[in-house]
């Protein structure tokens, strides 16, 4: 499953609950306008990127809403027509089942060892209600295989930790090392043969 084109992976930008610091998974919050802000960088600092190497492109966006904000607003920095987008489920959130919507000090109160016990086995740890990062890594796994079986350059604009998850499998890290990746805001990553390179957005 190595990748032969360019596989750009974007987070979408800071939202209300992002500044909260509450569960997001698969419930929503808007975009801030410091997020906004954040997707016209990443909008123009693409099209420089993209236009680098003209070539056909595959853009591929999280349906969840803050994913398709960003991607709208990303999309119009590249000159796209919204129609060319391709919302794809496997690039949602991990959801976080009873989780979502509350903050990390008000899950505590309730289920004060959560997050220790999700970093000594982020695998197979689940959120009540939510879902295993077993289940986020197949659904991630079977989405890099068809954008690498496809050898076509692929934007992709989803999520913290879904992202991570893609562009860990695709450096082969195991579920540890994917749990502590960087999931910026105000950066994007291209992934191509193994190796990924890190894109600050001015």
């Amino acid at each position: 499953m190595i990748l032969t084109a360019p596989l750009y992976v974007l987070r979408h930008g800071e939202t209300a609950w992002n500044t909260e610091r509450r569960m997001q998974g698969s419930k929503d919050s808007a975009l801030t306008e410091r997020g906004r802000q954040q997707a016209i960088a990443m909008g123009r600092t693409l099209r420089r990127e993209l236009e680098n190497a003209p070539k056909p492109t595959c853009f591929l966006r999280s349906p969840l809403g803050r994913a398709r904000e960003t991607a709208d607003i990303v999309g119009r920095g590249l000159g796209l027509d919204e129609n060319e987008w391709r919302d794809d489920p496997r690039l949602a959130e991990l959801g976080y089942g009873q989780w979502e919507g509350f903050s990390w000090k008000e899950i505590e109160v309730t289920h004060p060892t959560a997050l220790a016990d999700w970093r000594a086995d982020p695998h197979a740890y689940c959120p009540p209600g939510g879902e295993t990062h077993v289940e986020l890594r197949r659904r991630s796994q079977a989405l890099l295989a068809e954008i690498a079986a496809s050898g076509r350059r692929t934007v992709v604009v989803g999520h913290g930790v879904s992202g991570a998850v893609l562009r860990g499998l695709h450096l082969g890290l195991d579920a540890r090392a994917m749990f502590v990746l960087e999931k910026p805001q105000d950066a994007f990553f291209r992934l191509l043969a193994g190796v990924e390179v890190r894109i600050s957005c001015d």
